[in-house]
């Protein structure tokens, strides 16, 4: 049969009945993207099985069809069947978090607790080179950072031999791991953020063009070469849907904007940092969140409307909603997420976080993310590790040189001065999280093996939750049935 590019033509082909009845479930042929991404749109209109529509299938003919109704009349979602798994190398810690603030995707990020990085691997700005002071200064420092990061983990290392044995029945090469790894936790905030990284990123045509026309609009160089580089290598794959992914600079036009408008409002500007490593503030909830959620963990189960059911849980006891939102939890495994009727409570949070440990709260991208700049007002971490070695003295002098050279570079490259900064810096951030991604945060990120930073904003959060809500410290257990409080 010809291929067609319209979406209103109906084939009449269809299978004998026995067979069209039988369920099938499989992996689709190893076709090209866009071809695959043709093949499911055109489910909506064709009777033919999905393999068999693909078998009628060329490139250029898909290519055809995704003119036509992706770019030329916007029909986008097709473009979701087009998935892609890059291998993205060597670039900064930077840009990767500017790649992993895409949040319709899946990534997997090179460890800076399971790896120690290789020196030499750094980004260098091409503009610094037109100011040779100031690109000296910036050597220098990088220079500093990563020579002694290879060098204090090897100390780190020697010291924890001592410090912290073997658990019993711990093997030799366990406690070997055990040991790097505490010690790469520690020292990784020594790194800056030029250093290189890898990243495996699985994401799908739609998103990716939204991606790349954000890292194109960008102000830094390197985000905008990582976005030519990435619609160059994906065009192979996706020729069609990545086309008119052209750049949005519309961030960097309103931040600009926004700047202006807000220094003539005169804010009162306040420092807000200690010496803690991070704070964590809840900013609202919902004032009602036991009634609020009872509703929500009834509602598919009986035939009102919410209205109705608000009405009639007013004359409910807190024990009875209790009971009921225990009910809603039975057969939870261990492992198992809370229902999704807990989405139903929102929470505002307002977290400062060194950015080491930042780089793995971003990971949970279901919500809202706002993020201020990296930049060395807000203070800094110093590892406890790194006290209890004697080396503080010597972390805040690199520290201080971080700083120092971040100022200077802002004078001449205010979009890429946050390269010298170490991940000892801290980073402010908005989180609107609901409950359910919150217990699944905490539960996550409080358990004893966790980085102790990270760690603390889990237990930080669920407090202020509580404090807030102490119905809840009587229902869910992210951090074991003892914590309350």
């Amino acid at each position: 049969m010809p291929m067609t590019d319209n979406m209103d033509q109906t084939n009449s082909t269809s299978l004998p009945a026995a067979e069209s009845c039988a369920r099938r479930i499989y992996v689709m042929p190893d076709l090209p993207p866009e071809v695959v991404a043709v093949a499911f749109a055109k489910t909506s209109r064709s009777p033919e099985p999905f393999d068999q529509i693909a078998a009628e299938l060329t490139a250029t003919a898909s290519a055809k069809f995704h003119e036509k109704w992706v770019v030329g009349y916007g029909h986008a979602s097709v473009a979701e069947h087009a998935v892609l798994s890059l291998a993205v190398e060597n670039v900064s810690i930077l840009a990767a978090k500017a790649i992993e603030d895409n949040r319709l995707a899946s990534y997997t990020e090179k460890s800076t607790r399971y790896q120690v990085y290789d020196p030499n691997h750094v980004y260098r700005p091409a503009s610094f080179a037109s100011s040779p002071q100031l690109n000296q200064l910036y050597e220098s420092l990088i220079t500093t950072l990563l020579s002694n990061y290879q060098t204090w983990h090897r100390r780190a290392v020697d010291w924890l031999r001592t410090t912290a044995p073997k658990n019993e029945n711990e093997t030799d090469r366990a406690w070997e791991t055990r040991l790097r790894a505490k010690a790469c936790d520690s020292i990784r905030y020594l790194l800056p953020t030029a250093t290189l990284t890898n990243l495996g990123w699985t994401v799908n045509a739609r998103a990716l063009a939204a991606a790349i026309r954000k890292l194109s609009g960008s102000d830094i160089a390197e985000f905008r070469d990582i976005a030519a580089e990435l619609k160059a290598t994906a065009l192979n794959e996706v020729p069609t849907l990545l086309k008119y992914s052209d750049p949005d600079y519309s961030r960097v036009e309103s931040a600009k904007a926004l700047a202006g408008k807000l220094a003539s409002l005169e804010l009162q500007h306040q420092e807000e940092h200690n010496d803690q490593t991070s704070e964590t503030r809840l900013l609202s909830c919902d004032a009602d969140g036991l009634h609020r959620l009872c509703c929500g963990v009834a509602y598919a189960n009986q035939p009102s409307g919410w209205s109705a059911l608000d009405k009639s849980l007013n004359n409910w006891s807190t024990d009875d909603m209790m009971a009921l939102l225990r009910a809603s939890l039975t057969g939870l495994g261990t492992y198992d997420p809370l229902p999704r009727t807990f989405e139903c409570l929102n929470y505002l949070f307002e977290v400062t976080v060194d950015f080491g440990a930042w780089r793995d709260i971003q990971r949970h991208r279901i919500g809202t993310q706002i993020a201020q700049d990296l930049s060395p007002d807000l203070g800094y971490a110093v590892p406890q590790l790194i006290t209890e070695m004697g080396l503080k003295g010597e972390f805040e002098d690199m520290v201080g040189a971080s700083a120092s050279v971040c100022k200077s570079l802002r004078e001449s490259y205010p979009a890429e001065a946050s390269y010298a900064l170490m991940l000892a810096f801290r980073k402010r951030t908005l989180f609107n999280w609901n409950l359910r991604e919150i217990f699944h945060f905490v539960r996550l990120r409080g358990t004893a093996k966790g980085h102790d930073a990270y760690r603390k904003v889990a237990f930080d959060l669920w407090r202020e939750v509580l404090e807030k809500q102490p119905w809840l410290g009587d229902l869910l257990f992210p951090l074991g049935p003892d914590f309350r409080r």
